[in-house]
């Protein structure tokens, strides 16, 4: 992928990000929050629809006529201050655009692993967590997992999600879809305005860590971690280092749930319990999965 085309596909991941954010709070009329996070991303809009237009030998099948009108209805929608319009515009065209341009740039590249990337993730990591002092020191070798029942796969937004296998289940850890509205979604039910600390078990590669981080601007986040291999995808797949930048999220790799179950026996008013689903099937052990069972008491995972 050169650079150009990456430098496309990176920001158009952070357009949908800050679009999906922006409709779920016109569909409920915080206004003001949407209309702040749209005008923020006006330059980046247009920036991504430049940059396509003008790499049209790579973009073949989008017609720049097309894409200035969508463009030109979405800038009338929010000069009219029709909200509803603007979000449906939004969502069914411009969220669909940039989906559909991620498909092709996906479709015609392959997925990479970048080597800088995964360093920069570890040396952030071993800042901001407990546990992996030593084994974050041991030579690692990402790509072997794949071969271990783990599976990396882009979704349509261009964010990597990740499947896995436990026992008889298979199941992924994030939507094949648009991750940022899910794990935004995901994130506000969580979200609690009383909450100093977050004790969160799961890691996945992140994404509904994020959102709460985005939600709470002063709370803490500690992680809990059992399995050391989605640690280790997350490091390669993921800019992991991010989470960890804010100074508010700490990451404990507890394979014998003993640092979780100290805290759960001892959690405070201020704090909240939150079990990312996916990361519960992922439990190897039975220590854990019946610490935490009561926590989604509507599932059958043994």
């Amino acid at each position: 992928m050169t650079d150009n085309i990456m430098d496309i596909f990176d920001k158009n991941i952070k357009l949908l990000e800050s679009t999906e954010k922006s409709i779920c709070y016109f569909r409920e009329q915080q206004h003001d929050i949407a209309l702040g996070m749209i005008a923020d991303s006006i330059d980046l809009i247009r920036h991504s629809i430049e940059a396509i237009i003008n790499n049209k030998e790579y973009f073949k099948l989008i017609e720049a006529d097309s894409v200035m009108e969508m463009l030109s209805r979405i800038l009338e929608a929010y000069r009219m201050e029709d909200y509803i319009l603007l979000a449906d515009l939004l969502e069914l065209q411009l969220v669909s655009f940039i989906i559909g341009v991620q498909e092709l740039i996906i479709s015609k590249e392959e997925l990479t692993f970048s080597e800088e990337s995964f360093r920069d993730n570890l040396k952030q990591l071993k800042k901001a967590s407990l546990g992996l002092e030593k084994l974050l020191e041991e030579p690692i070798d990402p790509q072997t997992l794949l071969k271990e029942g783990y599976r990396v796969e882009f979704s349509s937004c261009g964010l990597m999600t990740l499947a896995a296998r436990n026992k008889d289940k298979s199941f992924y850890f994030h939507t094949n879809g648009m991750i940022p509205a899910e794990a935004f979604m995901l994130a506000k039910h969580w979200y609690n305005n009383k909450a100093k600390r977050y004790i969160i078990y799961g890691l996945g590669f992140g994404y509904h860590i994020k959102e709460l981080l985005f939600l709470s601007d002063n709370s803490e986040m500690i992680i809990y971690e059992e399995d050391l291999n989605v640690i280790v995808l997350a490091c390669t797949f993921t800019r992991l280092r991010d989470l960890f930048e804010s100074g508010r999220v700490k990451l404990v790799y507890d394979p014998k749930f003993q640092e979780l179950k100290n805290v759960i026996n001892n959690l405070q008013n201020d704090e909240k319990l939150c079990v990312h689903y996916p990361s519960f099937l992922n439990i190897r052990s039975e220590k854990g999965k019946k610490l935490l069972k009561s926590y989604v008491f509507w599932s059958d995972a043994d």
